[in-house]
């Protein structure tokens, strides 16, 4: 029986996947710090974890305001966790939550082996973190998430940001870059399809359909009924994931999952 325990569990991503799945599978939240490992150690023999859902860490910004707590929670906590579970007798999936800001832009759609470029401490540490676990552990899924969105977000993020702005009639100032949205619901539909087929390695969770920002803005405004207040400029970059690893393990997208839809 798969006992899958999350931590981060009040976070965006893991909140959903947590309210999606807990009636099919057998979920607890740890719910102390991520960073006291003595406690997560009880935790995980205790209720004989089997995955591990590291949902636990500091966004993109607050780790700019802070690298010091950054370095240990979103680092030297994944650190402890890999030495604890390698000295158990079985040895618990770890799914590992990382981001596809670790690669550089790309005109093409990027794979799993492209090129790495990250530009910022977070995207600096969440690599330093995937190299600790390939490292040393076996039993790992890595999940670089594209550009993530849903209900409830916080408004920190791109689209709620922009919801917000359009409602308000504010300007909003982008350029000509292209991304991969995919929401919450089917990052939370990929990540039990990884624990349910034990699928390990380095996996990009994303659409696999580039979309501007003008556009993804353009479709907030029709939904809102009202026309947003563009100003944008020439500069352009291009991040859209390459899925064919995720395919070829046999996820499919249901029909219109990979639209943008709010």
């Amino acid at each position: 029986m798969k006992i899958i325990a999350i931590s981060g569990y009040k976070s965006f991503i893991g909140n959903h996947f947590y309210n999606n799945y807990k009636k099919k599978n057998k979920i607890i939240h740890y719910k102390n710090d991520i960073n006291n490992i003595s406690e997560l150690k009880k935790f995980v023999i205790k209720n004989k974890i089997t995955h591990f859902v590291n949902f636990a860490g500091l966004s993109r910004i607050k780790c700019s305001k802070n690298k010091t707590e950054c370095m240990k929670t979103n680092f030297k906590s994944i650190k402890s966790i890999i030495n604890f579970f390698n000295e158990l007798n079985y040895k618990p999936m770890f799914i590992f939550i990382s981001t596809c800001h670790v690669y550089g832009n790309s005109n093409n759609k990027i794979k799993e082996n492209s090129k790495i470029s990250p530009n910022s401490l977070y995207a600096e540490i969440k690599l330093k973190s995937e190299a600790y676990i390939k490292k040393n552990y076996q039993n790992y899924s890595i999940l670089r998430l594209f550009n993530v969105y849903g209900p409830n977000q916080p408004k920190s993020f791109f689209i709620p940001d922009m919801i917000e702005k359009i409602k308000n009639n504010q300007s909003i100032k982008i350029d000509k870059s292209v991304r991969d949205f995919i929401h919450v619901n089917t990052v939370s539909r990929v990540i039990n399809f990884i624990i349910s087929k034990e699928i390990t390695g380095i996996l990009n969770i994303g659409s696999g359909r580039g979309q501007s920002l003008k556009s993804i803005i353009n479709l907030i405004g029709n939904k809102l009924d009202k026309k947003p207040l563009l100003e944008i400029s020439n500069k352009k970059s291009k991040i859209v994931a390459n899925i064919k690893f995720l395919t070829s393990k046999g996820f499919k997208f249901k029909k219109n999952e990979k639209n943008f839809n709010i």
